[in-house]
């Protein structure tokens, strides 16, 4: 697994490439915008090539830890094996996805601007 950070404006965009799994949480978790739970990140996963139940378990716990200190965890560009497991452990009804990553960052800014 890959993990790059870059900012747009206040907002981290965490993108993955590879396998998010057991093996690879840890990696995740470790990463700067990942372990500050009071900076919001728009995860793109357009190059995740696979998710597990751990990854997920990860990104849900991210996104519960963010929310804690009024941060946020939002998802951009999922492909559709991902989309796929999101869908079937209802995961999509706790995070705000988009298709385009811009349009994340975009709505992530004004959610925190209103805090």
């Amino acid at each position: 697994m890959n993990i790059s950070e870059t900012q747009a404006g206040s907002i981290t965009i965490v993108a993955i490439t590879g396998t998010l799994d057991a093996s690879t949480t840890k990696e995740l978790l470790k990463s700067p915008a990942i372990s500050n739970p009071a900076q919001s990140v728009v995860m793109d996963l357009e190059h995740l090539d696979f998710l597990d139940s751990s990854g997920l378990g990860a990104l849900i716990g991210t996104l519960r830890k963010k929310r804690e200190r009024s941060a946020e965890t939002l998802i951009s560009c999922m492909n559709d094996r991902v989309r796929r497991v999101f869908e079937i452990t209802n995961a999509h009804r706790i995070f705000h996805i988009f298709d385009d990553t811009a349009a994340a960052v975009d709505y992530a800014t004004q959610l925190t601007a209103r805090i």
